[in-house]
């Protein structure tokens, strides 16, 4: 990473400072501060400044090199699902890729007109070990919480993929409702507080943990208690069960100790708190 021309300034002017020689002929201790003998406009500081300048600009293109070469290696290499999950998120509605490229033609465009053309908000990419599958999950947002692409843009995103993937790749995409979290939670609260105080904090604590869980991140039932031990007033927190259904189905699924929601994110259902005074 390229220093800043004070940094290099800094460092040529200690090395000037440090020199045996020139310090005889100017007339000061070896190591001393450049700015005790030399002003600001002196004609040493000066000329310091215009070889950081240029030893700055030196230093930026080398970085650009750098990021350059990175990039192509990137893109002759064979992709990884994360370049799946960026290349999604870069899916632009009602737009066309320019011929024989993975990208679009942005000229004219304004962020706020690129911003507002890529619907797609949260994206994640996995590879099934035993199928070979590629599985991404996405979702777009409204009102400011996550939510399943409507078919027409599902539609569209289905044949970008279809565009920019590599030969030989099987994809799935996943563009479903959010799945269902529910759970029944025993709470030994302080009996000091009242009861639907502390109750509806638990309330909003599980709430919170459950819809702020990265896209795709893993739920864990120790974290939620862990989370809920944070609530004032509660003692002890005892997660009686945890359950999920996926895609709008009416049976749900126990939770053993960790879950990945199948659509990547969840919504809130059924939840049960039972308060008992510590």
């Amino acid at each position: 990473m390229a220093r800043t021309i004070a940094e290099i300034k800094e460092s040529i002017a200690a090395d000037f400072m440090r020199n045996s020689d020139v310090a005889r002929a100017y007339g000061f201790e070896a190591g001393a501060a450049f700015t005790s003998h030399f002003s600001r406009v002196s004609i040493e500081s000066l000329l310091f400044y215009i070889v950081a300048c240029a030893t700055w600009v030196l230093e930026c293109l080398f970085d650009q090199h750098k990021t350059d070469v990175e990039k192509r290696i990137e893109e002759i290499l064979p992709h990884r699902p994360k370049w799946y999950r960026d290349k999604v998120l870069a899916f632009m509605k009602d737009k066309t890729l320019i011929s024989d490229t993975d990208t679009y033609d942005t000229v004219g465009m304004g962020e706020d007109d690129i911003e507002a053309a890529r619907v797609v908000k949260h994206a994640a990419a996995s590879e099934n070990k035993n199928t070979s599958i590629l599985t991404i999950k996405v979702a777009g947002e409204k009102n400011g919480e996550r939510c399943p692409l409507d078919a027409e843009t599902e539609t569209q995103l289905a044949a970008y993929i279809a565009e920019i993937k590599d030969a030989g790749v099987r994809v799935e995409l996943v563009n479903i409702d959010a799945d269902t979290f529910n759970c029944e939670v025993d709470i030994y609260y302080d009996p000091m507080l009242l009861p639907e105080q502390v109750e509806n904090a638990c309330r909003e604590a599980i709430k919170e943990y459950i819809e702020n869980l990265p896209f795709n991140g893993e739920y864990t039932n120790m974290a939620l208690v862990d989370r809920l031990q944070m609530v004032e007033g509660v003692k002890i927190p005892e997660l009686r069960s945890a359950s999920t259904s996926a895609n709008g189905e009416a049976t749900a699924v126990p939770i053993d100790a960790r879950y990945v929601p199948q659509a990547g994110y969840f919504m809130v259902g059924s939840l049960t708190i039972n308060m008992f005074p510590y």
